[in-house]
């Protein structure tokens, strides 16, 4: 019934007989102490789920031996058996950490049920646990965070690839977190602890780029006054993420294909070839295709680079995360005592916004809005203008923002401006001081003329 590791701790030969004849009935196996310490050595020697001692073992200290068992098995369960008359030792056992105790006199359908409801606990607990793993996995993998299908799908291709060598095309707009993508595969294949170079090759300018990668020898160039290592060899058997692949010069990318081809590079300037041992995974936001076909990416490196292609969706099209990368951002960035939360309507805000720039700017706008804002919340207030005046996504038809809407944050902004002063607020807006008055009033903007006071 069960495959249990039970070590039964005791010196009384029917209390033996007794846990073993039980034992045998439940299909556990069996290991025996007749001392405290004795029980320890075996404890520390193997997996125990079950420790059964006897309150009148030699040497026993229960603290001792409940967090050995628990050092050996987290899930073990140390069970005290007494007698009628050590039944206060017994309890008192307990309160030092065993998981239960059993008063005598044994019989063996006792201890079999004993064993069975033990075995099932700990059947529950290991379920329990696979389902809290399982959540946090569709929560997020490594740095990516996300529970929906799209992200899903994302994480199980992370994990196919994350234990090969193949080279890997991320693909997305800027700010969906491709170098995530390349640093989780990174961190979950055998070779997490060797490097991970990230290059920006947008960010190279086209003569700097050649030795950044492949390295240079003395006297190569103008500047060249020692020999330098390129990153592709710097990384050795670890991996190399070329973000914005696309930016790289054509006359370079010939140069990249050869070295992955033959799995060597030549340092700028020298004849000598070291061995590329590192992994591949290229980065893009744009549409490779397309380059190939305007001839300004070689058609020959998109196929070396796409055996395996990861398409990143951006965040309009997964807004169910939206929720859970703010909750993420605030714990990341908000500091003791700071904002925890964020109300429903800045939230309903941020599910409304379509988010160009993805996932980093949601970090950014959760950034700024914890810096601007006060506990408990981030309000409505303390969001970018960029999301407040935005055309906004309404069940998949286009809506402008209300003219309710606007106008409050018209007379909010027009307060910040000047100072919580309504007289320059109503000149600023040109409207009147009793209409500021009355709209200040109807929208509950007194906080804001409050606080610019104080």
């Amino acid at each position: 019934m069960t495959d249990m590791q039970l070590l039964i701790a005791s010196q009384d030969q029917s209390l033996l007989d007794a846990s073993l004849r039980a034992a045998k009935r439940m299909k556990c196996e069996v290991r025996s102490a007749a001392t405290a310490s004795a029980a320890i050595d075996l404890i520390t020697g193997g997996e125990v789920d079950i420790v059964l001692a006897d309150i009148q073992l030699p040497g026993l200290r229960v603290p001792e031996l409940v967090e050995a068992a628990r050092r050996c098995s987290p899930e073990s369960s140390t069970i005290v058996l007494a007698g009628a008359e050590n039944a206060a030792l017994a309890q008192q056992a307990v309160r030092q950490g065993a998981h239960d105790c059993l008063i005598g006199p044994f019989d063996v359908a006792e201890l079999e049920n004993l064993l069975e409801r033990l075995a099932n606990e700990r059947r529950m607990s290991q379920e329990n646990r696979m389902l809290r793993q399982q959540l946090e996995a569709r929560q997020g993998l490594g740095a990516l965070i996300g529970a929906s299908a799209k992200m899903q799908r994302i994480y199980e291709i992370v994990l196919k690839v994350a234990n090969k060598r193949h080279p890997v095309l991320v693909l997305g707009e800027s700010g969906t977190g491709k170098e995530l993508v390349a640093r989780a595969i990174h961190s979950y294949g055998p070779w997490r602890d060797l490097p991970f170079v990230p290059v920006d090759c947008g960010a190279l300018s086209p003569t700097l780029i050649e030795s950044e990668l492949f390295g240079h020898v003395r006297g190569a160039f103008t500047g060249a006054n020692q020999n330098r290592q390129g990153l592709l060899a710097a990384a050795g058997k670890g991996t190399v993420f070329l973000d914005e692949i696309a930016e790289m010069p054509v006359e370079l990318q010939s140069k990249l294909l050869r070295a992955i081809q033959e799995r060597e590079v030549r340092p700028v300037g020298s004849n000598q070839r070291t061995p590329l041992e590192a992994r591949i995974i290229a980065g893009t936001n744009q549409h490779l295709e397309g380059a190939i076909t305007r001839g300004t990416f070689r058609k020959d490196l998109f196929f070396r680079l796409n055996v395996v292609s990861i398409k990143l969706p951006p965040l309009r099209e997964r807004k169910n995360d939206i929720p859970l990368l703010v909750h993420h951002f605030i714990d990341r960035y908000s500091g003791a005592g700071g904002i925890k939360h964020i109300s429903d309507e800045a939230m309903s805000r941020l599910m409304n916004y379509d988010w160009p720039g993805n996932v980093r700017e949601l970090e950014n706008c959760i950034q700024r809005s914890l810096a601007l804002g006060s506990p408990p919340e981030i309000q409505v207030k303390d969001l970018p203008s960029s999301v407040l005046y935005s055309i906004e996504s309404d069940g998949g038809r286009q809506r402008f923002s209300t003219l309710r809407e606007r106008e409050r944050d018209a007379i909010r902004q027009a307060l910040e401006m000047t100072g919580g002063d309504r007289l320059q607020a109503a000149k600023l807006l040109g409207i009147g001081k009793t209409t500021v008055y009355r709209k200040i009033k109807e929208y509950e903007l007194d906080h804001i003329v409050n606080s610019m006071r104080t």
